[in-house]
């Protein structure tokens, strides 16, 4: 086995000795009920190492010494408990730290002097519990992957290493973390800053009130390439998302959300919102090992919740992409008006096309948008 699990082969070669590539000794180690004593003592003792880690130390108090100790009202520790994303626990069940103990203290006194209503409390401890759960499962499975390229190994031996080299990896990605909340929390209140500037006297009458352009991007004939790719079907959707996140971050725009074989994307203006669009088509077209995709685009009026964007217009343009032609992107006659009527209708093709009927909308003439010379 590699350098980069020699540490892994320390902890384990005493108990069994090495082999010629240290593939049976990582996987005993780690298969839990099934494997022999000395390696359910380094399974403990890796467990042990990561309740110090990421814990601050071995749980010593239940639920109901959670609450005892801070004073905490037990109903509400179990709330935010629930809110956090925690799993159930019995309330003398031994599951917490003293750290759990301080965060959870920590965190109501500054609830209760900021004045938040329980509601704002509550959705704010899911959005932090919901985006940890995903980033830990994203950042364990971009280790896993990367320990099966460059050593070869299956994917339980992979998954053993992975853990072992977490360990050197949790100090910098926790830091990564709160550099990147940061940045992203200054450049949302800057673009929340200038468009309240510019907001007239009468914005507070609009039943939505944020204008947005967004749209869809998909790629046409996944469901049927999905169930003759096989193992193959991860790298298309890994090579999906990457160009898509890197392209719309580029122009100008912002992912919403990926969803497997489509991607939501947002901005705050027509022209960057024209940008981001035609470049993942004109991207996308060219890529290696690509599906066609096709494409809506709307100028329209959202709100914002749990980090995603709500409204009409977006129902719209998640029905426009499911009859939009490959490689062609589909707008409304709004959208279509507003594109006219700005400083950059030049570069831009507005075609009509076929009326349809569309599930929940009625009857709707779409147009054909296109950049000129794409």
């Amino acid at each position: 086995m590699t350098c980069a699990t020699s540490n892994f082969h320390r902890d384990v070669g005493s108990a069994w000795g090495d082999d010629e590539s240290g593939r049976e000794i990582a996987v005993q180690s780690m298969t839990g009920p099934e494997s022999r004593l000395p390696g359910r003592h380094v399974e403990s003792r890796t467990l042990d190492e990561y309740q110090q880690l990421l814990l601050g130390g071995r749980p010593t108090l239940t639920a109901d010494q959670l609450a005892e100790k801070s004073g905490i009202p037990i109903d509400e520790v179990h709330n935010y408990l629930l809110e956090m994303g925690f799993s159930h626990v019995d309330h003398d069940e031994v599951r917490f730290t003293e750290r759990d103990l301080d965060i959870l203290v920590r965190w109501t006194e500054a609830a209760e002097a900021a004045g938040l209503a329980p509601n704002t409390t509550a959705s704010l401890a899911r959005a932090q519990s919901h985006l940890s759960d995903r980033l830990a499962l994203w950042e364990i499975e971009a280790l896993v992957e990367g320990v099966e390229r460059r050593t070869g190994l299956d994917d339980t031996s992979a998954r053993v290493v992975a853990i072992n080299e977490m360990r050197q990896m949790v100090d910098a990605l926790e830091e990564q973390m709160v550099y990147a909340w940061r940045r992203q929390m200054y450049a949302l209140i800057e673009r929340m800053t200038r468009e309240i500037a510019g907001r007239s006297s009468d914005h507070s009458s609009r039943r939505f009130p944020l204008s947005r352009a967004f749209g869809f991007v998909d790629m046409s004939s996944y469901t049927h390439t999905a169930s003759i790719m096989g193992a193959d079907l991860v790298g298309l959707v890994e090579r999906f998302e990457y160009l898509c996140r890197t392209v719309v971050t580029t122009a100008g725009g912002r992912v919403v959300k990926m969803i497997g074989d489509s991607v939501f994307f947002i901005a705050d203006d027509l022209e960057v919102g024209l940008q981001v669009v035609t470049d993942l088509i004109d991207n996308l077209r060219t890529a290696e090992g690509i599906l066609p995709v096709r494409a809506s685009f709307i100028q329209g009026d959202v709100f914002s919740r749990s980090g995603d964007v709500f409204g009409p217009a977006v129902n719209l343009a998640a029905r426009l992409v499911d009859i939009a032609p490959r490689w062609s992107i589909l707008t409304d006659a709004r959208t279509a008006a507003a594109i006219d009527s700005s400083s950059v209708r030049s570069e831009y093709e507005i075609q009509e096309f076929p009326s349809t009927e569309l599930r929940g909308l009625g009857r709707v003439s779409p147009y054909r948008l296109r950049k000129r010379g794409q």
